[in-house]
């Protein structure tokens, strides 16, 4: 009876570790990660660009300063912001107030497969004038956040089911032998 009971404690503890690391690489899938944007044609304006990873889309958020009422459209090119290509990959929703939240459909990893860049155009009517941008480097962006790198989320699973899958043959075996 007390191995029986042992063996059902083995396996819940292998169930709380195996959702413990499929909850860490969730978490660490959408770990958000800022760019810096900087102020172009003497505009004053910077801020932020933050890329969040959501199921196959990235969510972008840029906030900016002194950026002042808007509308002002905003992209992402390939290229970077010293050189880019002026066909838009990504049309932003335009910058309002300073603020601007879009979902993209590209992942992080397609951002920067190669060089791309988030720009911020001085209005609707000047949109060969860029007033910030940001590089999305190849290679891997700055995180914010301390999460665990994903695959360490998943090692924790593996181990977790591991745990259930031996007290249950465990608990088969000590019914089969009583």
């Amino acid at each position: 009876m007390v191995r029986r009971r042992n063996n059902v404690f083995a396996m819940v503890c292998g169930l709380v570790i195996a959702l413990v690391g499929v909850t860490a690489a969730a978490a660490a899938q959408g770990q958000p990660q800022t760019l810096q944007m900087t102020a172009q044609n003497n505009s004053g304006i910077s801020g932020t660009a933050t890329l969040t990873e959501s199921g196959g889309r990235t969510h972008v958020e840029i906030k900016l300063t002194g950026a002042g009422a808007g509308p002002q459209p905003s992209h992402i090119h390939a290229g970077s912001c010293a050189q880019l290509d002026p066909t838009p990959a990504f049309t932003l929703q335009n910058v309002t107030n300073g603020t601007s939240t879009t979902d993209v459909n590209a992942t992080i990893a397609m951002l920067t497969e190669s060089p791309h860049a988030v720009h911020v155009h001085k209005s609707a009517d000047e949109l060969s004038v860029y007033v910030a941008c940001a590089d999305i480097k190849p290679g891997t962006l700055p995180r914010t956040g301390d999460a665990q790198p994903p695959l360490t989320g998943l090692w924790i699973a593996l181990a977790g089911l591991s745990s259930v899958a031996l007290g249950g043959l465990a608990v088969w075996r000590s019914r089969r032998g009583a």
